[in-house]
């Protein structure tokens, strides 16, 4: 439902654009009549010029007194006045005054707006006036009219325009304060021709992404309540059971038991503030360069006693390709780990790993050839505490943080991590990122 503020502000908008508009408009019709009129005069000059020149000489002939009456005798068969004034006259004025007793010839309008030329008469204090000179017809009511015509015509198209701008706006703002409180699913549909489309797109996203983040957050939230939950209900229960036990060997077992139980919690506050750190937009990456061949060796060497066998091998487009890359080793490390480990839990025999030089981005394949990964669980498995198994046995299952921490550092890099499955079993996981 629209405010009576809105529409206020709507015709307080129109107004002032249409008076802006008008008011230009003025200034520009006055500015173009002033100089349509100062070409007039100089037409006028220019075209009366040798007339004034025959008057002069004609005039000169005769006596001062006879002037008058030798003017009225030339003009009989004219259509135009003529007369004697005096220098003297035009007193009055400095500027027109020094510009006669200088000879010019000069062009003024009369109360009737018409033109009347002025020249002085020699060297003598008289001057020759000529006019009032006749005009074209008189437009001026077509004049108004067709000005009038030209507002009216302006004050609609403003109309046509603003009134789209200002609806998509209004929506803007509804959308807005709908967002505001907690409709996350919020978005602003809007025509393609919209003058606002671009404000409208950037709104979704932004509308997307938030929307994203705060069901991640409550996701992130509820799992978390429950995986500490697990742990501390343990501790609970072997606090009750150690009370109804008084032998040492049976009270270290529980106490041994809450221990491991503590651990896990730890290992867990570890594993999320990690996961809570790499979602920080402001996070650096602080890349150095390495050579992947002995860095990636290194990482591999902790897994010499794995009870399957690691491979580990190297390619490029190029036979002098550089292995020398740039990326942080501790970060992609982890990632690594965390990859590696989440493949030895499911590989049979053989766990292969495999780095790839294409120019400027590298990829580095970790395949297993264990069970495989089915294909509506290939995106779910990046997100926070997803697992595959049924069971929440740690052993088996892990926190489920590794692939998403695995995921976070790929994307500081300017990355991705993905799955596929491997013929004729496993999966294989590929880390690529631009070098």
């Amino acid at each position: 439902m629209k405010s009576p503020s809105s529409d206020n502000f709507l015709f307080r908008s129109y107004i002032l654009i249409v008076l802006g508009i008008v008011l230009i408009a003025l200034l520009l019709d006055s500015l173009l009549a002033s100089r349509s009129r100062h070409a007039i005069e100089d037409e006028l000059r220019t075209t009366h010029a040798p007339l004034f020149s025959l008057l002069e000489s004609a005039l000169l002939e005769v006596s001062a007194a006879e002037r008058a009456a030798r003017l009225a005798t030339l003009s009989e068969d004219w259509t135009l006045s003529a007369e004697l004034l005096h220098l003297d006259d035009f007193a009055g004025d400095t500027a027109l005054f020094a510009a006669l007793e200088s000879g010019e010839l000069l062009a003024f309008s009369n109360s009737e707006a018409l033109p009347v030329l002025y020249q002085r008469l020699g060297p003598g204090t008289e001057v020759l006036a000529l006019g009032p000179l006749p005009t074209g017809p008189d437009n001026t009511w077509q004049e108004l009219l067709i000005i009038a015509a030209y507002y009216i015509l302006v004050a609609l198209l403003v109309w046509f325009w603003i009134r789209p701008f200002y609806r998509d706006l209004t929506r803007l703002r509804q959308a807005a304060a709908d967002f505001g409180r907690e409709n996350f699913s919020t978005r602003l549909l809007l025509g393609e021709k919209s003058s606002i489309l671009p404000v409208a797109q950037s709104f979704n996203a932004m509308a997307e992404r938030i929307e994203y983040l705060v069901q991640a957050h409550r996701e992130l939230t509820h799992a978390v309540s429950h995986e500490l939950r697990t742990p501390l209900t343990r501790i609970r229960f072997g606090m009750e059971i150690l009370q109804r036990h008084s032998g040492p060997a049976e009270q270290q077992r529980y106490l041994d038991s809450m221990k491991a139980d503590i651990s896990e919690l730890e290992a867990l506050i570890d594993e999320l503030l990690s996961y809570a750190r790499l979602s920080e937009e402001n996070l650096l990456t602080n890349p150095v360069e390495v050579d992947l061949r002995s860095w990636l060796q290194e990482e591999l060497a902790q897994y010499a006693g794995a009870p399957v066998n690691l491979i580990c091998s190297f390619s490029a487009d190029s036979p002098a390709a550089s292995y020398r890359v740039s990326f942080n080793p501790e970060l992609m490390a982890r990632a690594l780990h965390n990859v590696i480990r989440n493949g030895m839990r499911y590989a049979r025999d053989t766990l292969a790993v495999h780095a790839h030089r294409s120019g400027e981005r590298l990829e580095i394949r970790i395949c297993d050839d264990g069970p495989g990964i089915p294909d509506d669980m290939r995106e779910l498995i990046f997100e926070p505490f997803a697992r595959l198994e049924t069971s929440r046995d740690k052993s088996s299952g892990g926190y489920g943080l590794g692939l998403a921490i695995a995921a976070r550092i790929l994307q500081r890099h300017k990355g991705r991590i993905s799955v596929v499955n491997c013929a004729p079993a496993g999966a294989c996981f590929i880390l690529q990122w631009p070098t």
